[in-house]
């Protein structure tokens, strides 16, 4: 039985188990969960809290358990949603001054539509998190509530709320409900369906503050996906506040200087960084969203405004954070050859 990591956004090997031991894993794994340990043939998930004797004294940990039946046995994911060591502050996210001007500006607005995009993994939860503990220091009185599925990191002063996506609280229901309980700013963990998305741009028309993410690769694509979802380019127009896309890069080890060490797991890389596009709404972006310019139109209109993302990507390659090959490995054909840069860490 493999144990693997995943460790910077890349999985690593860690351990071989026997296979013996296989199975008795994940029975403890489900019971601990809360999960049905004769059940082998179904995809389950469920929960628990790590505390301080699993810990090693360190804080509780919550603990998202996911199995699903292979060939070779259940195969098990489990997520560790550390209360220690996130990024809290939009400060720590290593976007560039502009972004952040940006962002700030927005967030203190009364109303409109922050979307956060990109893929999966891409840090987008954590980026959420970050504003809303902006709002939270800057406009302290206003009534701040988030809808996740499942809530990642917890947030003071913040009303979090835990989606039940195959339960009867769901994201539609859930934000009815919420839009009559005096909430200003309301955090929606991720636009999944046309429903949802049609009760986030009302929610927004009509004076709340709204925060969400959607996957989509660039600003360009988010309002695409908006306007396939059957939501009217004027709505979008006059919710949508900001566009963001993003993605993770790994940073050069300052340990090692990315040679590969004992901290770094001899990869050469530790911890992450974002680099990201934004787009703010103007006159250009709006009357290509009415005139219903195609993806490619309302992207060249975007980046003719702000950096895109393999620009700001080659910004942190120039502060020698990260190197063109990790870049590459994120952006792929979005990063072209030959661009300036550091070289990468050694490999062993």
């Amino acid at each position: 039985m493999w144990v693997r990591y995943r460790l910077d956004g890349l999985l690593h090997d860690m351990d071989r188990l026997p296979a013996g031991l296989a199975e008795n894993l994940i029975a403890r794994l489900k019971v601990m969960a809360g999960l049905l340990t004769y059940r082998m043939d179904i995809p389950q998930e469920g929960a628990f809290q790590a505390l301080g004797h699993l810990t090693g004294g360190l804080p509780p940990v919550d603990i998202r358990v996911a199995t699903f039946p292979t060939i070779r046995g259940e195969r098990a994911v489990v997520r560790l949603m550390y209360a220690v060591g996130q990024v809290s502050s939009l400060d720590d996210l290593g976007f560039s001054d502009q972004v952040l001007t940006e962002f700030r500006k927005v967030a203190e607005q009364p109303q409109g539509l922050i979307l956060v995009t990109g893929p999966a993994g891409s840090g987008k939860s954590t980026t959420l998190y970050a504003l809303a503990r902006h709002i939270r220091a800057v406009t302290p009185g206003r009534s701040v509530v988030s809808l996740e599925d499942p809530v990642e990191q917890r947030v003071d002063g913040v009303a979090q709320i835990q989606i039940q996506p195959h339960g009867e609280l769901d994201y539609v229901r859930a934000m009815r409900s919420l839009l009559r309980q005096d909430v200003q700013v309301l955090l929606v963990g991720e636009i999944r369906d046309a429903q949802t998305a049609r009760i986030v741009i009302e929610a927004a028309l009509t004076g709340h503050l709204i925060m969400s993410t959607l996957h989509s690769g660039d600003p360009a694509e988010a309002v695409v996906r908006l306007l396939e979802m059957g939501i009217e380019p004027y709505q979008i127009v006059g919710a949508l506040s900001l566009v963001f896309s993003q993605r993770l890069v790994r940073m050069v080890c300052s340990a090692c200087g990315g040679r590969g060490c004992k901290a770094c797991a001899e990869t050469g890389y530790l911890g992450r960084t974002a680099c990201g596009q934004i787009a703010v709404m103007n006159e250009l972006i709006r009357q290509a969203i009415l005139n219903h310019r195609p993806a490619g139109e309302l992207r060249g209109v975007i980046a003719a405004d702000r950096a895109d993302l393999a620009a700001d990507a080659r910004r942190l390659v120039g502060q020698g954070q990260t190197t063109v090959d990790e870049v590459r490995r994120v952006l792929g054909s979005l990063f072209t050859l030959g661009e300036p840069g550091k070289r990468s860490p050694a490999r062993r």
